[in-house]
């Protein structure tokens, strides 16, 4: 399985991949508007405009600033650019759980494990949503 940035469709060169992981660690820290600039200047070359990983991680930040409806279109579009990522796929999961839509989100986040199953952060998020949603037959 490809690391975050680098998805099966459209691999991210070194300046790319590396303002990628600037925006992972800024969602991450919740420096928001940092973390919106490196999204910008990825999806600002016209060669990633439509990059998958960089659209989903552009709709999260959105999401946490709370422009819900923005942040639900771009990372709509950053998953029909790329399918074949967990990364868009975990990313959808988080934003409709968010949106208190668990069916959803419970699915996104069996389609992001089916792509990586040894990713213990999605599988950390479905088992919670699991139990919230008392579905014990699933966590089992």
């Amino acid at each position: 399985m490809a690391p975050p940035g680098q998805s099966s469709s459209q691999p991210l060169p070194s300046k790319e991949l590396t303002l990628f992981r600037k925006v992972v660690k800024h969602y991450e820290h919740k420096q928001y508007k940092n973390g919106l600039r490196c999204a910008k200047m990825i999806l600002s070359n016209p060669q990633f405009s439509e990059h998958g990983e960089t659209l989903a991680m552009k709709g999260l930040i959105l999401n946490c600033m709370g422009k819900h409806e923005e942040a639900q279109e771009c990372v709509k579009r950053g998953l029909k650019a790329d399918l074949r990522s967990h990364v868009c796929w975990h990313v959808f999961g988080l934003v409709q759980r968010s949106e208190k839509k668990y069916d959803e989100a419970m699915k996104a986040y069996k389609q992001a494990l089916r792509l990586d199953r040894d990713n213990m952060q999605i599988l950390r998020d479905l088992s919670l949503l699991q139990i919230q949603m008392r579905d014990l037959d699933g966590y089992r």
